[in-house]
């Protein structure tokens, strides 16, 4: 996969950004996805937000001081996803959305290009996932006007079939530990409004 995901994200860059649902089943290919991805973007100079949780981002920092260079290593903005998926001490869309605006526009400032590697988590909340759609549906719209790549990974045994339907409709492509490819049914037109 890590090839596949390198030549793929390599053909987005050239777009006005994507949107990429990953539904992850094995951590180990989980990491492994996460370094191609962080690395590939950081050698081409793109600045990269990663949000990932502090059992896991260990991991993959490790991972990723084998393969890049200090200055590299620079380009990453690693915060925990729970203060930033829960910043008001809930998860509360608008406010993540504005977080997540703000940390983009100061990457893109200069012209560089971002990326994002988001993994959404969740405790119990009301109405979580039609908050988790809300989310989705404006970071959606917001990717074309910054032109990032972000990937929005979710662990495949939190997501019902409901959500993880629903999550298809607010994505342009589908990944998998093993896979990644658009989604046809998916309107772009609604992301560029």
């Amino acid at each position: 996969m890590n090839q596949e995901m390198i030549n793929f994200t390599e053909s987005l860059r050239r777009a006005e950004g994507a949107h990429i649902f990953y539904l992850t089943e094995q951590t180990d290919l989980y990491i492994a996805n996460a370094v191609s991805y962080i690395a590939d973007g950081v050698r081409q100079g793109d600045r990269v937000l990663m949000v990932e949780n502090p059992r896991i981002y260990p991991r993959i920092q490790k991972e990723l001081q084998q393969v890049l260079s200090a200055d590299e290593l620079d380009l990453i903005h690693y915060v925990n996803n729970f203060d930033f998926y829960w910043r008001k001490g809930n998860f509360h869309p608008e406010a993540i959305l504005e977080y997540f605006e703000k940390i983009v526009g100061s990457f893109t400032a200069d012209g560089r290009y971002c990326r994002t590697w988001g993994h959404i988590e969740w405790g119990t909340q009301e109405n979580i996932e039609e908050k988790i759609i809300i989310y989705e549906s404006e970071i959606d719209r917001s990717i074309p006007k910054a032109q990032v790549i972000s990937v929005c990974a979710y662990d495949s045994l939190r997501v019902s079939d409901q959500l993880r339907e629903r999550l298809m409709h607010c994505h342009g492509y589908f990944m998998k530990d093993n896979s990644i490819a658009a989604l046809t049914f998916y309107d772009d037109s609604k992301a560029r409004k």
